[in-house]
């Protein structure tokens, strides 16, 4: 892997320009990689004008031999925890997110058959990890490349109903339980349409809510790793859009109606800032019309039959709204995909080949960085287009950034803030690596010294420092802990904030040591697991990690 200049993790962020990465995935007319490229051969422009390539890398799995894919850095010492990558990179990193929050209980049983038949001949050089979602994201195995251990963790993936959808068994659309007789009155019968089409619309909600969650976690972990990631997610997704339903009466269509684009943007930027390239899998394959299964009733979702024997306007209607899930869910897929470079696979009943074709299209890539030539960062979207100076090559790479303002997040609402760091600081969500950090756990050792203290070390190199009028440098650090008892209820937290200003010596120090930062917490004597965090109050980079810690039973010394 030739990426030491397309990297500088090492600069700290006291500059208000910053360095552009791009992916770039160069396949010939016969869709195989094209290894060959040198930096000369590519132009990058930004909003249609040419910017200067100022870094250059290439990534290939034969790189590096397999053996270097996994080693374990030095062991911590006792009572120390961190959430630096134990992991050391010689290839893309690969997470598998089978997600069943949005695929019924029959296909998440044949993704998962398709799953163990790919980590069968999973090439042996593809860190990968294991996520499920339901109810909640849940890792399930960390980066490995033993595929004894991917298989374990795949068959522990049990199949889980999902709350949100009405047939959370099979594809088939639910019937409501009652069927509307046919001589209400119009206008009951479309109050009940109404109502239907909001009740479905608010369940779309809370699906995408809860799915973007949990993307943009799998990105927050992701973040301080180096390097492509690619993210195969293996769901049926979730509509682009909800659209009019045209089966609605007099004038009843836009009940329910929904568009999520701006909140697939948000999810894509972060995903790209840490990048991050999805891969969506929609593991139904190519399948006909649920109206001409043989398992149908023929009857609409609302109970009346004869949709699928009679034929005419209700036949037309049933088939133009599925037609137009279908193809609303894979724009979203499409839309991810194609926002952070990745490929979306769909209509094809091949879901292991399509894993192994995803994760082989993001093994080998070219790393391509720039400075924008402009400096005026608004917050608004920034077109990439990169051409090659060669025929017959086929380039993939994210369509663009947003231009983020540095100091956004100051601006940002306090409460949303606040809900940010509560998120980080919940075991539920995977740690996260924006910003690394060690910290030493410490339990009471005297009677009547009851807390907990944590002593934290916190990397510059990601924290944004600014130089001061007084030649001092200046940080704005917040460390958190929050405690869980053993069956993981919150029991109480505690924090606190450093403002630094460093002169030159110190800060040359603290570059290589950490920012010191200190938190205690009151805990009575028993196990506990803490959640650390830490935030840059400047920027809203959080990281975080788990500990564990043993508050024994103290008692005061008998006087003599």
């Amino acid at each position: 892997m030739q990426s030491g200049a397309a990297y500088e993790s090492a600069t700290v962020l006291r500059v208000t320009t910053r360095l552009v990465m791009l992916d770039v995935v160069a396949t010939d007319s016969h869709g195989h990689a094209v290894f060959d490229l040198e930096s000369r051969d590519f132009t990058v422009l930004e909003d249609g004008k040419p910017q200067k390539v100022r870094a250059f890398g290439f990534q290939h799995p034969l790189s590096s031999p397999p053996k270097a894919a996994q080693t374990e850095r030095p062991a911590l010492p006792a009572n120390v925890f961190t959430n630096i990558p134990q992991f050391q990179l010689s290839s893309s990193l690969n997470v598998i997110l089978l997600d069943a929050l949005n695929t019924p209980l029959t296909n998440q049983s044949y993704a998962r058959q398709k799953m163990l038949h790919y980590l069968e001949t999973m090439p042996s050089d593809s860190p990968t990890a294991v996520f499920t979602l339901g109810e909640k994201l849940r890792m399930l195995q960390d980066f490995t490349i033993d595929p004894n251990i991917l298989k374990e963790a795949v068959r522990k993936a049990n199949g889980q109903l999902s709350p949100l959808l009405d047939n959370s068994v099979s594809a088939e659309e639910q019937v409501l339980p009652r069927m509307i007789p046919a001589d209400l009155p119009p206008d009951v019968q479309e109050s009940i349409e109404r109502f239907e089409a909001e009740r479905t619309a608010v369940q779309t909600d809370l699906r995408v809510r809860y799915t973007l969650d949990a993307l943009q976690s799998i990105g927050h972990w992701l973040e301080g790793y180096q390097g492509r990631k690619n993210l195969i997610w293996i769901s049926e997704a979730f509509p682009f859009a909800i659209s009019p339903d045209t089966s609605v009466h007099r004038g009843a269509e836009f009940a329910g109606t929904r568009h999520y684009s701006d909140d697939l943007s948000k999810t894509a930027e972060l995903l790209t800032d840490a990048q991050v390239a999805i891969y969506p899998v929609d593991p139904r394959g190519l399948e006909p019309p649920g109206s001409f299964s043989g398992v149908s009733t023929g009857a609409d979702r609302f109970g009346r039959l004869g949709v699928a024997r009679t034929g005419g306007i209700q036949l037309g209607s049933a088939l133009q709204q599925e037609s137009s899930s279908l193809f609303a869910a894979h724009d979203a897929m499409d839309l991810l995909a194609d926002r952070t470079g990745g490929k979306a696979y769909y209509n094809r009943n091949d879901l292991d080949g399509a894993v192994r074709d995803g994760i082989s299209d993001g093994s080998t890539y070219y790393m391509l960085g720039y400075y924008p030539d402009n400096k005026e960062w608004d917050g608004k979207f920034r077109k990439i287009q990169v051409k090659v100076e060669r025929h017959g090559v086929t380039l993939r790479y994210r369509l663009g950034y947003y231009a983020s303002d540095p100091a956004a997040y100051l601006k940002e609402d306090e409460k949303q803030r606040a809900r940010e760091l509560g998120d980080a600081l919940n075991l539920d969500h995977p740690v996260s690596t924006a910003l690394f950090f060690e910290a030493q756990v410490m339990p009471p050792s005297e009677p009547g010294k009851g807390n907990v203290t944590i002593g934290y070390a916190v990397d510059l190199h990601a924290l944004r420092v600014e130089h001061g009028e007084d030649g001092t440098e200046h940080a704005d650090v917040e460390c958190v802990v929050q405690a869980f008892d053993e069956n993981g209820k919150p029991v109480n937290s505690g924090g606190s904030t450093v403002k630094a200003a460093m002169k030159q010596e110190t800060f040359q120090k603290v570059l290589k040591s950490g920012l010191p930062c200190k938190s205690e917490i009151a805990l009575p004597a028993g196990n506990y697991l803490l959640r650390l965090a830490v935030r840059d109050n400047r920027t809203g980079l959080i990281g975080t990690a788990n500990a564990k810690v043993n508050v024994p039973k103290l008692t005061e010394a008998k006087v003599q």
